[in-house]
Formats: C-alpha cells, structure tokens, sequence
C-alpha cells in the first residue's frame, strides 16, 4: 500500500513500506519475533513519518504488537530508510489461553499465519495502515 499527501506548497509526497518478520528465538517460555521495517519515499520532497506501530493478529484477535514511539523518522526524498528491529514476545501460555486455534494449526501443519499490521502517520497529518499476511514455519507437523 501507498499513501500520498500534499505538503503547504502543495507538493505530494509518498510512502510505501516493506514489512518482514522472521523467529528470532524459540525458549520454553515463547517465541521471540523479530520485525525488520523499511519505509520507502518515492517522490519529490521529504517526509516525516511516526515511529511504526505494529500489531499482529490471528483470526481478529490481536496476538502482540510493539511499544508505541513518540519519535519521527524523516525520509529525504527518492530515499529509503531502515528501521532498527522491532522484537516483539509471544509467550506460549499466553497464546494458548487466548488463541488455542492458533496453537492447534501450528501443530498440526508446522506454520503459524499470521496478519500484520504497520501503523503509522505521515507529517504528523496522514495516517497510513499496510496489512500483510505472513507465514512462519517450514510447514512440518510439530
């Protein structure tokens, strides 16, 4: 998804934004997830967009999502940025409790799907929301 948005001289800015999320760290307490965030300015003029916000959700349940961040990243135009990694837990008896169905497919198929939400606001005026559906896992039974 891309949003565009007119600045006060009436120039249009873009954003798009990649999204990838991969297992950091399998304990006996949980998983650990780390979520690699690129925001990409393909226009003419520089942006100013909120740290991301992501969530991650499994049949419209919010399973995790980050901490929120009151901190602007500024995209110089025909540019991209990489954000530091997000780490987000998820604890197993946390999953088990208010997602079961999603334990129960990982163990019956070896992946968890999962969708993905990256939230944030450009120029302080713009809101900008991408969905992606990510799976996890090599696909085997656990």
């Amino acid at each position: 998804m891309a949003a565009t948005c007119s600045d006060s001289t009436g120039f249009q800015t873009s954003l798009e934004s990649e999204t990838k999320v991969s297992i950091h760290n399998v304990n006996l307490s949980g998983i650990e997830l780390t979520i690699n965030v690129k925001l990409k300015n393909p226009s003419g003029g520089s942006i100013k967009v909120k740290h991301p916000f992501v969530k991650m959700i499994y049949a419209d349940k919010t399973v995790a999502s980050s901490q929120v961040k009151d901190a602007n990243i500024e995209i110089p135009k025909f540019s991209e940025v990489n954000l530091e990694p997000i780490r987000i837990k998820l604890g197993f008896l946390n999953l088990a409790t208010t997602v079961p169905a999603l334990i129960k497919e990982y163990r019956e198929t070896g992946k968890l799907n999962l969708v993905v939400h990256t939230i944030t606001t450009i120029n302080d005026s713009l809101p900008y929301t991408k969905i992606d559906n990510i799976t996890f896992g090599g696909g085997k039974p656990a």
